[in-house]
């Protein structure tokens, strides 16, 4: 996809990789609009980058539903949505289930809701783009939080889903799959330092990472290379990936 004078909507985009990709559009000559559930914070942003800021809970269908009618009446068709918001909880299982509902809600659901409403006009349209942050966490774990692996799991899949599905009826789809980002939920420390082994990068590498897998409409964006290695490890030998995990994750816990 070229960017250029593309109606791009980016969601999380009041900080971290959200705002990054929000910048890095604009740079590429599209028609951005963010949305965040930060009034605040997205509202600067709208400010900075001279564009539509909508506030807008994605784990709402019905707001996810009036952000891109918005977006729609005030700007034009959209070409992109970029589902970037997300969330961080630890725990497992033993997690109030007001923790896993917003988890699911934000990580997982957002990406439906945001496949519900604009999948018929894209296919009616000829083309359309439909993009997802999933996180590296998607195709590996994050040991130390189960609302997190679940849901970002779930997100990945649903986005395979979606291209196979609609790929051969114009609509594009690209998965991000980033480990460790110097944003604030990286910095949370009910999260492990698994994903730092790497290196943290910053929003604006993974950003323009996917500006150049998007002109090339690559399925899925990987900015840490290592991580599609360990995918392969992992799918090759199941039990010998899990019991590196363990052993992985009690040094950590030492």
């Amino acid at each position: 996809m070229d960017l250029q004078n593309k109606v791009c909507v980016v969601t999380g985009a009041a900080s971290g990789i959200g705002l990054a990709l929000a910048r890095a559009f604009s740079a590429e000559g599209a028609r951005v609009v963010v949305s965040d559930i930060d009034a605040d914070g997205i509202a600067v942003v709208g400010e900075e980058l001279s564009c539509l800021a909508v506030v807008t809970d994605v784990s709402s269908s019905e707001a996810v539903l009036a952000l891109i009618d918005q977006t729609e009446a005030e700007v034009g068709p959209v070409d992109l949505f970029f589902s970037n918001a997300g969330i961080a909880a630890g725990e497992g299982p033993e997690a109030p289930d007001e923790v896993w509902e917003r988890s699911w809600g934000i990580n997982t659901m957002a990406h439906v809701y945001a496949a519900r409403h604009l999948l018929p006009r894209m296919v009616e349209r000829g083309s359309g783009y439909l993009a997802s942050t999933a996180s590296a966490a998607g195709m590996l774990m994050e040991p130390r939080s189960a609302p997190y692996t679940v849901t970002k799991h779930a997100a990945l899949a649903l986005a395979e889903w979606i291209a196979v599905n609609y790929g051969d009826k114009g609509v594009s789809v690209s998965v991000l799959c980033p480990q460790a980002v110097n944003t604030p939920m990286a910095r949370d420390d009910s999260f492990s330092q698994l994903a730092a082994v790497d290196g943290f990068l910053e929003p604006e590498q993974v950003a323009q990472e996917v500006v150049d897998a998007l002109r090339v409409e690559a399925f899925l964006i990987t900015p840490h290379p290592k991580v599609r290695g360990y995918e392969q490890y992992k799918a090759k030998d199941r039990d010998a990936w899990l019991a590196g995990m363990r052993r992985a994750t009690a040094r950590l816990e030492e």
